[in-house]
């Protein structure tokens, strides 16, 4: 029984608050009345604080889900096809059956799906047609059979990996920018050493096999692949670096760690490093520059739009504010008939956050809906530019709305229950705390002397 009798006011003031703010549009006369144009309506200014705060949280939603998105696929990318989840660095030159015991090792221990050796290095690329500089890959055999780097990896023309010695696959734009095609040969410049103060240009010819792409420039532009056996025979220690890629079940786990000091502890045993510490390095070690850059922007712009987001809060406390002085009469007839200065405050606390939950519900609705679909609705955008480009000026270079060449191919969208739960509810308390000055202008307004000077 006392629950219902405390349930009973709380939604007689809800009605009232809601009453107040959104209530039926009524003439701006007399109920009924027409002017000479007709019925004139003064419509609820609450309605517009609901259609701001909607519009200020819809881009919240797309910078979260749409950047969580975006750094979660190049990072995949280059976990997958570059950087694998750990670097185990071994010597240059290290005795081959030592690295084979170490893979033997590694390929054993629980949660490991894949342990390919690989040299990286710097060379100059030319064709007839140009020059450039290139990263060098060699590549074993076994990374053929990596599911993780063929799912990312897609084949422009040829093959995905080179077999024999003197075969050569690029990445997309590096064959670009030596104007070359499957089929071609390519020089390929490195430096071998003749001493320790010498060292001199070594020339290798190889004839590409295959025209490969990640989705992602910045990653495979200057892609040069090749054998591991020939990496090995034209690179040197000055100029590249030789390492084990292993490849876990979850990357992003804890378990990560657990495989990296087993595997520290492994090579220290065998002889190949006399710093494990160093020579043992998870994802987050060797991508650290970028993935901070990634995350430091995408903090950047959620501040940005949750300072939308707040400025639309204080709009909807400037508007509440207004209403309040704008009703003092009302207030004060309802405070004359019993209503305390709790009920009062609280009539207007309610109504505040009723017009936030509103806007953000229908805003988080859209901007949901926009993250899930962006890849289409960019398509969209794409169609009808270059139709009424083709119609308008034919003679014009096609406007790319998504350029491949800086941005993934295809946007991959992070949805996540955690973070709509987070917006949602700060957002509403940020309503709320807003609506709290209002309030308490409303629960200061005294009845009989506003009575009396009306």
């Amino acid at each position: 029984m006392l629950k219902v009798m405390r349930f009973r006011p709380l939604k007689a003031l809800t009605f009232l608050g809601l009453r107040f703010l959104f209530g039926r549009p009524v003439n701006e006369r007399a109920e009924g009345e027409k002017t000479a144009r007709g019925p004139h309506f003064r419509h609820s200014p609450f309605w517009g604080a609901v259609l701001g705060i909607s519009i200020s949280i819809i881009p919240l939603y797309i910078v979260v889900f749409v950047s969580n998105g975006m750094i979660r696929g190049i990072t995949d990318r280059y976990l997958e096809t570059k950087s694998s989840h750990l670097q185990a660095v071994l010597p240059f030159g290290a005795p081959p059956e030592k690295v084979q015991d170490l893979q033997r090792f590694i390929s054993a221990l629980q949660g490991v799906t894949s342990a390919s050796p690989e040299i990286d290095g710097l060379g100059l690329a030319a064709s007839s047609l140009g020059s450039v500089s290139a990263q060098i890959r060699g590549l074993d055999q076994s990374i053929a059979h990596d599911e993780g780097y063929t799912r990312y990896m897609r084949v422009d023309s040829g093959a995905l990996n080179p077999k024999s010695q003197n075969e050569a696959v690029l990445g997309r734009y590096l064959a670009r920018a030596l104007r070359v095609k499957v089929g071609d040969s390519v020089t390929l410049i490195t430096l071998r050493s003749v001493n320790s103060e010498t060292m001199l240009p070594k020339m290798s010819v190889f004839r590409i096999v295959g025209v490969v792409s990640t989705g992602y420039r910045e990653l495979d532009a200057n892609w040069f692949i090749i054998p591991y056996k020939t990496a090995i025979r034209i690179l040197n220690s000055e100029t590249s670096y030789s390492f084990l890629g292993i490849k876990v079940t979850d990357p992003y786990s804890a378990g990560l760690d657990t495989v990296r000091a087993s595997v520290a502890q492994e090579m220290r045993i065998l002889g190949l490093t006399t710093n494990a510490d160093i020579a043992v390095q998870t994802w987050r070690t060797t991508e650290q520059g970028l993935f901070q850059s990634f995350t430091s922007t995408q903090s950047v712009l959620i501040l940005i739009m949750a300072l939308a987001v707040i400025v639309a809060a204080i709009n909807l406390a400037s508007a509440l504010s207004t209403f309040v002085l704008e009703h003092r009469l009302e207030i004060a007839i309802l405070k004359s008939f019993g209503l305390s200065r709790s009920q009062a405050a609280t009539i207007f606390l309610i109504g505040g956050t009723a017009t936030g939950t509103l806007g953000i519900l229908a805003g988080s609705g859209v901007g949901i809906f926009i993250s899930m679909y962006i890849n289409q609705i960019i398509a969209g955008f794409q169609f009808l530019i270059d139709f009424f480009t083709r119609i308008i000026a034919p003679a014009v270079h096609p406007i790319a709305l998504l350029n491949p060449d800086y941005y993934l191919e295809h946007i991959p969208v992070n949805f996540s229950w955690t973070f709509t739960l987070i917006i949602v509810g700060a957002s509403v308390l940020a309503s709320a705390l807003v609506s709290i000055v209002p309030a308490l202008k409303s629960a200061s307004i005294a009845p009989s002397e506003l009575i009396r000077h009306e």
